[in-house]
């Protein structure tokens, strides 16, 4: 807003002095009940009006799997051919502990890989990505990776199933809001990158790594924005099912109606994008 020094000076009394997460930090509950897994599911599912599709003979990939959730709720509820596929080992640890605890390993596989390093010849009916497109480092070689695991199939596959946010460029798109002692709506981009990065560094004790950008925190963000999402996926060629922004405001319905109208306008809609959840089917 006002450069560095300045917004770092206008920020530092509203920090925190402690990362409030930050003693249990990666002290995951290592086992994981199905009950929350199937929790997790269904809200997801609930924000695209349940329309994922259950099928036994569907083969289906979720990447950045993280724990299992989804993977383990799919394969409680009948699905028999599931990869989950991370690139953090201790995640990978504790979901095939869980789905051994489960009793479901006979249908569901966790692989420690990045989705880019899967033998080319490998080929889904359904790729799932849940919370983590807003971290991925080149979305768009990432959603091109996803397009060729598909395979196109009339009837039942060739879908991705898609949820992320909140968008960099959103309201509380920089990911900081545990780091304030109230939320600053936009802060990451009404204000200095490398201010907000010193007073992570200096102020929010200990953290977990030592950034100096926003791609290079321990979680990333790529500051994709919603307009280019969807650039991307006409690029892909992808043909739309459900689309739905923001479906965290349905439940107040004079927000929802708003939002959706603020979301039709193009200069506005990369500000009040903050989550975004579709499935596309590859034609």
């Amino acid at each position: 807003m006002f450069g560095k020094t300045i917004d770092y000076r206008l920020l530092r009394p509203f920090v925190h002095s402690r990362h409030p997460e930050a003693e249990e930090l990666r002290q995951v509950e290592r086992d994981l009940g199905i009950e929350s897994a199937m929790a997790r599911f269904e809200k997801w599912n609930s924000r695209l009006d349940h329309a994922i599709p259950i099928e036994p003979a569907l083969r289906y990939l979720d990447v950045g799997c993280g724990m299992g959730e989804m993977c383990l709720a799919l394969a409680q509820q009948g699905c028999r051919h599931l990869t989950g596929i991370d690139k953090d080992s201790y995640y990978i640890e504790i979901a095939q502990d869980c789905a051994r605890q489960l009793q479901l390993q006979d249908r569901v596989t966790f692989e420690c890989a990045n989705v880019h390093d899967l033998p080319g010849g490998q080929q889904y009916d359904i790729v799932l990505s849940h919370e983590m497109l807003e971290h991925v480092e080149r979305p768009r070689d990432f959603l091109r990776r996803i397009d060729g695991l598909l395979q196109s199939k009339v009837g039942g596959g060739g879908r991705i199933i898609i949820g992320f946010g909140p968008l960099f460029h959103s309201p509380i798109g920089d990911h900081l809001n545990r780091f304030f002692k109230f939320r600053i709506p936009w802060g990451g981009i009404l204000f200095s990158e490398a201010a907000l990065m010193r007073l992570r560094r200096e102020c929010w004790q200990p953290v977990a790594d030592e950034a100096e950008a926003f791609e290079d925190m321990r979680e990333g963000l790529n500051k994709m924005k919603y307009s280019e999402f969807l650039r991307y996926v006409k690029e892909m060629g992808w043909q739309t099912e459900r689309l739905i922004v923001n479906p965290q405001l349905k439940r107040w319905s004079a927000l929802w109606r708003l939002s959706n109208l603020v979301l039709r306008v193009p200069w506005l809609r990369d500000y009040f994008a903050v989550s975004v959840y579709a499935i596309y089917r590859r034609p």
